[in-house]
């Protein structure tokens, strides 16, 4: 959608730099989310300064796993084609990003002697909000953009984008036309994280800590991808037993966040056995 957006400023005598692309967004997500990390680690008992070290951990570690995610599911198409081509072109996947990430900054909160789940109740307004933004820079890009659709709100991407070339390959439209009208997937995936910096915000307002914030927030991401990916169209997405790669990923993490639910109430019940 960049050229669109591009041609409307033009049109109406703004300079193209008004227009954040994608990398701009992913910046902009960074410092926002870790400005509201910074700004929240007094209320929920977190250290400033190792929060920010694990910031800075969790970034570099989530640039490498989106990559490395993507990498590690492109290896049965490169033995297939006896061929590193399929590795060294892999995309970036949020998941790997949102888990290699987690990952990087619970590593250094660890070998730091630091708490874990205050750092986390720390970033998952954060969180959120850089789905929203990442995403909105995800339809500007025309990447991850969804199935043809009718209804009113679907978006026709400009000739020359991926769904455009997508749909011209697949004998939808002709080639150096736009697309069909397809879902905004990616517009979709930024009000899921809209609503998961919300919620996120509402469990911190009423005092709940020990990471249920962001298991909130980790939660509500988690159904909503799940529900996006139904109406998702790029194809190489990676699908096992009907369910896309993504799909999967989320299960597990409903998965886990129900695990450590239960485990955590049946740590409670022998304290109030006990008090009682």
């Amino acid at each position: 959608m960049t050229p669109v957006a591009l041609a409307w400023l033009a049109r109406h005598g703004l300079p193209g730099w008004l227009l954040p692309d994608y990398f701009k967004l992913a910046v902009i997500a960074a410092l926002v989310g870790s400005a509201l990390a910074l700004r929240l680690c007094e209320q929920v008992g977190a250290s400033r300064v190792h929060t920010a070290r694990a910031i800075a951990c969790a970034y570099v570690g989530a640039l490498a796993g989106g990559y490395a995610f993507e990498a590690m599911r492109a290896v049965p198409a490169a033995v297939a084609a006896g061929s590193w081509g399929p590795i060294l072109h892999a995309g970036r996947a949020a998941y790997g990003g949102l888990l290699f990430g987690m990952g990087a900054a619970a590593l250094y909160l660890r070998a730091a002697r630091q708490p874990v789940a205050p750092f986390f109740d720390a970033v998952a307004v954060g969180t959120g909000l850089t789905f929203t933004l990442v995403r909105t820079g995800c339809f500007l890009a025309g990447c991850d953009y969804g199935l043809p659709t009718t209804l009113p709100w679907g978006v026709r991407f400009p000739p020359g984008s991926l769904a455009a070339l997508d749909h011209a390959r697949r004998g939808f439209v002709p080639r150096g036309a736009a697309s069909l009208p397809v879902h905004p997937t990616q517009l979709y995936e930024a009000a899921v994280g809209l609503v998961a910096a919300a919620l996120a915000a509402w469990t911190l307002a009423r005092g709940r800590r020990g990471g249920r914030a962001f298991a909130v927030s980790l939660a509500v991401y988690a159904v909503g991808r799940f529900a996006v990916e139904l109406v998702r169209g790029d194809q190489e997405r990676g699908h096992a037993l009907g369910l896309s790669t993504a799909q999967w990923v989320s299960v597990g993490i409903a998965a886990a966040l129900a695990l450590v639910a239960v485990l955590r109430r049946e740590a409670v019940r022998p304290t109030a056995r006990r008090s009682n």
